[in-house]
């Protein structure tokens, strides 16, 4: 699902900007939240960089105090999150012609000086974002993963399971002919999988159209390539029903 990061300077602003998200949460109900809101451009690369595999919500502060401002933070974000939904705030609406001249692809702009066209239009914004997000072929298309400086693109049928490593928030995909790492965690790889995908243990994602046989007794999946699973008890009623 989408998430929503906020970066703004100004203390008082971006307070302005997470209530009326907030509140625009509850009324729509569509099961967004916040995921960040910060002062810092840093913070923001650091965190989308970290969850590669899923796209965000950004309401973006145009005027930094930073050494870089909010059109060039939206310019390193594309890098990590191409897919993602980018609407800038500002208090002078002639700076967003300056996303033009850095070429980056806007969904909207918001001027800070009116309280009520600020709600209507991250309302607006909110709406818009998720139901082309919904309406995107994200579950049934090549889905896409950064490793290093290469982004990578699989035919969810292709691959076998998703897996958990040692390392924080490094994830281990596994096709019939390779398996590669990268940086992300199974949530967030859950939500861009078509339904063929279940999680049988807390390690574990896996395609159930790759599975060749199930041992309930023992708890453990067998794929085609004859690589293993693990199933927890719990889940194993829910995998059986899934197959």
């Amino acid at each position: 699902m989408l998430d929503i990061i906020i970066c703004e300077d100004n203390n008082y602003q971006r307070k302005v900007i997470e209530d009326i998200i907030i509140n625009q949460l509850k009324k729509l109900n569509l099961g967004i939240s916040i995921a960040l809101t910060t002062d810092n451009p840093d913070d923001v690369i650091k965190y989308v960089e970290d969850r590669r595999v899923k796209p965000f919500i950004y309401f973006l502060d145009v005027e930094l105090k930073s050494e870089i401002n909010g059109i060039e933070l939206a310019k390193k974000i594309r890098k990590y999150d191409p897919m993602g939904y980018i609407v800038f705030v500002t208090s002078h609406a002639e700076l967003t012609l300056l996303t033009f001249e850095y070429k980056v692809q806007a969904m909207d702009y918001i001027v800070k000086n009116d309280l009520n066209k600020m709600e209507n239009k991250i309302n607006e914004c909110i709406k818009e974002a998720y139901n082309d997000y919904k309406s995107s072929s994200v579950k049934t298309g090549p889905i896409q993963i950064n490793v290093g400086n290469k982004v990578i693109y699989f035919n969810p049928d292709d691959i076998l399971f998703f897996e958990t490593t040692d390392k924080n928030h490094r994830i281990r995909i596994h096709t019939k002919d390779e398996t590669i790492e990268f940086h992300g965690t199974l949530k967030e790889i859950e939500e861009v999988l078509p339904d063929s995908y279940y999680k049988p243990h807390r390690s574990y994602l896996v395609n159930t159209k790759k599975i060749k046989c199930i041992d309930k007794k023992e708890l453990i999946i067998h794929m085609i390539n004859n690589e293993t699973c693990y199933i927890a008890l719990r889940y194993l009623n829910g995998l059986l029903k899934k197959c």
